[in-house]
């Protein structure tokens, strides 16, 4: 086993417990590796981390959703989007009257981009303000929903969708880097 699986194993599993109990649970399992090491093939022993792993996961994944800690990021990265949708309704009816329409016969315009980027900055900054995961959450939705209006061919322009794939979440997780608590997201 590659010491960047080994280290892709621990981090799934330190994003599903409690700090304190992660790194109880990696030293214990890592140990109890090593040990196997000793005595058996590494293809034998990669085989039992990787169902120790597997058996772990679907109970740390209900211990999760019972401690309610991921509510608390779904519920903050949809209202992110929410608000950064409501923002950009703002945005447009405040500047169609000084531009150009938002949409044109071919659908939407840059200002219409830009100002649906600007809000989306905006809300990943408040979004990993309140919860460090929501901006990359938040950074997820856009981009999930823009793969959806290009798979379902939304009335809105190719070249839109194709920015907005790349800008929204780019635009998300800058808003939360400024934020300066991206710093301490792992990845």
């Amino acid at each position: 086993m590659s010491p960047s699986t080994l280290a892709l194993s621990q981090r799934i599993l330190a994003r599903l417990m409690p700090p304190a109990q992660a790194e109880a649970l990696v030293g214990d399992l890592l140990e109890e590796r090593r040990l196997r090491l000793q005595a058996g093939s590494q293809v034998s022993v990669a085989g039992w981390y990787w169902r120790q792993l597997a058996s772990s996961v679907s109970a740390l994944l209900w211990a999760s959703v019972r401690r309610g800690a991921w509510l608390i990021t779904v519920v903050t990265a949809v209202a992110s989007y929410v608000a950064a949708v409501g923002i950009q309704f703002v945005l447009w009816s405040a500047l169609s009257p000084m531009t150009s329409p938002m949409t044109s016969k071919s659908g939407p315009t840059v200002v219409g981009l830009f100002s649906f980027v600007a809000a989306l900055a905006a809300c990943g900054y408040v979004a990993a303000s309140i919860r460090l995961g929501a901006a990359r959450l938040l950074a997820f939705l856009v981009f999930a929903t823009t793969c959806a209006m290009l798979a379902i061919s939304m009335p809105a322009s190719l070249w839109y969708e194709g920015s907005l794939l790349v800008l929204g979440p780019v635009a998300t997780i800058a808003g939360a880097a400024l934020s300066g608590r991206l710093r301490r997201v792992r990845l």
